[in-house]
């Protein structure tokens, strides 16, 4: 089994191949929307373009060029390879309606997982309009690297104020209804509310502590691999889902959140 550090780095190659891609077609959306290839899959308003098929290629042939035999599961490609210790999870841009919609809150994500113990072993976030990588390995600490400055993550300070709350909203109108009639009572704990659009950068900014915690209850799987394992390295305690869809909670020890 490679170490931690290894698969990093590998992880950090692929992340930065996909957002390579999204940075390249950042500038020709800037330029003009018609190369997006926009449609919608699933729920109205959950957005597939041109872009998150050719970020999801990149990614894929990195890590075929570093680990060719481990098995790769994406959002929006089949899982290939089959047999393998190692599973890589991806998404090779989370925050797509943010893409469409020139907002910077969007990047690439690349994690790591033992098939056979299920842990999950290294993760980056690359979101290149933000010029930020947020990355982990189990047992390595989390880092956010911006330019040539790397800092490594401790997750909220306590008695840090305002007390902001990070949420997610689902496609599905009906999923959206019980979040919203939820979201009252999750606010006794906090003073103010953001929505990033982003799971993984949701998850990234309680990491570095931007924000004292993160919900979402209705994620797949590539949406939370790698920023929960970055959050969980930062010292955030976080709840991931029994199975690929489903709620995910990051919030600091201090601060109980249900």
């Amino acid at each position: 089994m490679p170490s931690a550090s290894d698969l990093l780095d590998v992880a950090l190659a692929a992340a930065a191949a996909g957002a390579d891609v999204l940075a390249e077609a950042a500038r020709e959306r800037d330029a003009s929307s018609d190369h997006l290839g926009l449609r919608t899959k699933g729920a109205s308003g959950d957005v597939v373009t041109e872009i998150d098929l050719r970020a999801e290629r990149a990614i894929r042939a990195a890590l075929a060029a570093h680990r060719p035999d481990d098995e790769v599961s994406g959002e929006e490609y089949a899982t290939t390879g089959s047999g393998s210790a190692l599973r890589w999870s991806i998404d090779p841009l989370d925050g797509t309606s943010n893409f469409v919609r020139g907002l910077p809150h969007y990047g690439s994500s690349v994690a790591v997982q033992d098939v056979r113990s299920g842990a999950w072993l290294a993760g980056v976030v690359h979101a290149p309009e933000l010029d930020l990588i947020y990355s982990a390995g189990v047992g390595l600490g989390a880092y956010r690297t911006s330019g040539d400055t790397r800092r490594r993550l401790h997750g909220p300070a306590a008695g840090a104020t305002p007390v902001l709350l990070a949420v997610g909203f689902s496609y599905d109108p009906e999923q959206r209804i019980r979040q919203l009639a939820e979201l009252p009572a999750r606010m006794a704990a906090f003073t103010d509310l953001r929505s990033v659009g982003s799971a993984a950068l949701g998850l990234c900014l309680v990491a570095e502590g931007s924000v004292d915690a993160f919900i979402e209850t209705d994620l797949y799987e590539f949406d939370w691999a790698a920023g929960a394992l970055i959050a969980e390295e930062a010292g955030v305690t976080v709840k991931r889902p029994a199975t690929m869809r489903g709620g995910i909670l990051a919030h600091p020890p201090h601060l109980p959140v249900e």
